[in-house]
């Protein structure tokens, strides 16, 4: 009798998993357009005072036929080439170098995100993911392991969670002595160790990781201020992986986006026309003033890009006029053919950095774009869903 109970609690469970209001998807972010390229044209950008620098962030978005080559500029030979696997997600920050007399010359980053995650200790055999790297550590590839985000979708009150973040991220990195380990980043959830373990948010006032959901029509559902927090760090050797303090970059805000998914022919709604543009080129100005805690320790204040240089206001790049046409043209034929639904999400946010770096300061200058599509599980996984509820089994991160 007890062996019946728990098989029909796993049918019940597996039932509810695929059928149930709230749905846990993972979508893994999508690549393939562009590779080594950077999302834009050049574009420059003059100071109050100072000299004009290059930004190639074009409208933010991959694929476009606007691009420029994104070659690795520091020492050696990074573990990946900027923008190896052709991200369709980004994160951008400005910044400002310093050059004396209270000049500065504009600057910004963009981390490619995608491709395989890493475990840092190169150890694939020990149990342990470690998002640490000892030194002399080889990182390794998980086997079958792509960058994602995942995301909690409750059609019962139309709310949507983020439940996971973890991706790996290519730069071009932007002086000639940085060590190549720099130019690759994880990137994860605020509040995640050095073990993949999860302690949560630590402003939680930004880092809500929940946001609304609003039908527009079939197949097309909106989304809205959907908080998060991201932690992002190199792959730098570290003497002693085990004290080491992710969050070297911090990036928070509220995501909104669109959630598109098949009719039950297998085909997506035609979008064109249907979404309005992008955020870009909005500036968050709502949070300057804001205080962050540090992902380390003690607080910062958020200001409006770097003191006496106001041109973080100017334009962010070229606004996309109809985000359904790209989305129809670009992303849907990317699509493996057994994804069942994709996300875009976008955000104008806040950051912070808390290592040397003199040119990334605490500022509204830390923006994400984030494309991924769901990959359907085999038929057990189900089964494995409701294992895990009852459980019998840790589902891997």
């Amino acid at each position: 009798m007890k062996f019946a109970r728990i098989t029909l609690a796993v049918v019940a469970l597996a039932t509810l998993a695929w059928t149930g209001s709230v749905r846990a998807d993972r979508f893994e972010l999508l690549t393939g357009v562009d590779a080594g390229l950077a999302p834009g044209s050049a574009r420059f950008v003059v100071p109050q005072s100072g000299f004009p620098g290059t930004f190639y962030d074009g409208d933010r978005l991959a694929g476009t036929g606007s691009t420029t080559a994104s070659p690795w500029v520091g020492s050696g030979t990074p573990l990946y080439t900027p923008n190896q696997y052709g991200s369709l997600s980004f994160m951008f920050r400005r910044g400002s170098v310093p050059i004396g007399g209270g000049q500065q010359v504009p600057v910004q980053a963009i981390e490619y995100l995608g491709g395989p995650r890493l475990d840092l200790d190169g150890d694939l055999n020990n149990g342990q993911r470690s998002l640490a790297r000892p030194i002399g550590a080889t990182p390794a590839e998980i086997p079958g392991a792509s960058s994602f985000i995942d995301l909690g979708i409750n059609r019962g009150n139309n709310t949507l969670s983020l439940d996971g973040f973890d991706a790996t991220g290519t730069n071009a990195g932007g002086e000639p002595s940085l060590p190549p380990a720099f130019g690759v980043t994880t990137n994860v959830l605020a509040g995640t160790q050095v073990d993949d373990s999860q302690t949560g948010p630590i402003n939680p006032s930004f880092d809500t990781r929940s946001g609304g959901l609003t039908d527009i029509g079939p197949g097309i559902t909106r989304i809205d201020d959907l908080g998060y927090e991201f932690w992002q760090d190199s792959i730098s050797e570290s003497a002693t992986p085990a004290n080491e303090q992710l969050g070297a970059f911090q990036y928070l805000g509220s995501m909104r986006g669109w959630l598109i998914e098949r009719d039950g022919s297998g085909n997506f709604p035609m979008l064109t026309g249907q979404l309005g543009g992008t955020i870009w080129s909005a500036i968050n100005t709502a949070d300057v003033g804001a205080t962050i805690n540090r992902s380390s320790s003690g607080m910062n204040l958020i200001t409006d890009g770097v003191p006496g240089d106001q041109y973080s206001m100017s334009p962010e790049g070229l606004p996309t006029g109809d985000l359904g046409a790209y989305l129809d043209s670009v992303v849907i034929p990317l699509l493996d053919p057994n994804a069942q639904s994709f996300v875009y999400l976008e955000a104008s946010g806040i950051g912070t950095n808390n290592s040397l770096d003199p040119v990334f300061k605490p500022t509204n200058g830390y923006d994400v774009v984030l494309i991924g599509q769901t990959i359907p599980e085999p038929a057990t996984g189900g089964l494995l869903l409701a294992f895990a509820a009852m459980g019998l089994i840790r589902r891997r991160r």
